[in-house]
């Protein structure tokens, strides 16, 4: 029921993620995109409400992505995996899995520092969009704005294929060891006709007024 992306970078400071995710369903920040200092994971279709969680928790535990899919898969049983779809990134490689029952069309793609997916696609050009979108934009930019861009441009090339009045999108960045995450790195529209334009406009309203309250902060402190 989305479309969604994962991404890491690396710099000298260690690995940043990344995740952002939309469709034409209310909340989709609420079950699909999951993100901390180990990993960025995101889940689709019928899925258990814990998976991402399940995944990170993994990661955490010192296991590749693979591993932790594969772990889950045997646990969950054949039934339950048929019917979801989840792709992420840790620390070292990614990874992806498509239920055979996940909704049409419903493809993945793995990278060499992200992954891309998606169920109800309008077909598997979004995907193209998505790794065009992220992989030829502004490197300097920072990446929850690049990762909104690749949400954008994966919704020009026809995004989630279900004509439904209402839908949702978010976007999420951890970056370890950099101390607390701005306020503007976990934001959701959760029930809109346009969420990724309105997830775009509340990126940068959030952005510009973080930065103003962190001045404001630093010039009555100096």
């Amino acid at each position: 029921m989305t479309y969604s992306i994962c991404v890491r970078e690396r710099s000298e400071a260690g690995c940043r993620f990344g995740v952002a995710a939309a469709a034409r369903v209310p909340a989709v920040g609420s079950v699909c995109p999951h993100v901390d200092d180990r990993g960025a994971v995101a889940v689709a279709g019928v899925a258990d409400r814990n998976l991402g969680s399940r995944c990170l928790s993994g990661l955490a535990d010192g296991r590749g992505l693979d591993a932790v899919l594969d772990a889950l898969a045997a646990a969950d049983g054949v039934e339950a995996t048929a019917r979801r779809q989840v792709h992420g990134v840790g620390a070292d490689s990614g990874a992806a899995r498509t239920g055979d029952d996940c909704r049409p069309v419903a493809a993945h793609r793995v990278g060499d520092d992200y992954t891309v997916a998606g169920t109800s696609l309008a077909d598997e050009g979004v995907l193209d969009a998505l790794e065009r979108g992220y992989a030829e934009n502004e490197r300097a930019a920072p990446l929850a704005n690049r990762l909104l861009t690749a949400l954008a441009a994966g919704e020009r090339a026809g995004g989630d294929g279900r004509d439904l009045p209402v839908g949702s999108a978010a976007v999420a960045v951890s970056t370890p060891e950099s101390g607390p995450e701005p306020l503007y790195h976990d934001l959701r529209v959760d029930a809109s006709e346009t969420p990724v334009a309105d997830l775009r406009e509340t990126y940068r309203r959030a952005k510009r007024g973080y930065e103003a309250a962190v001045e404001r902060y630093q010039t009555e402190n100096s």
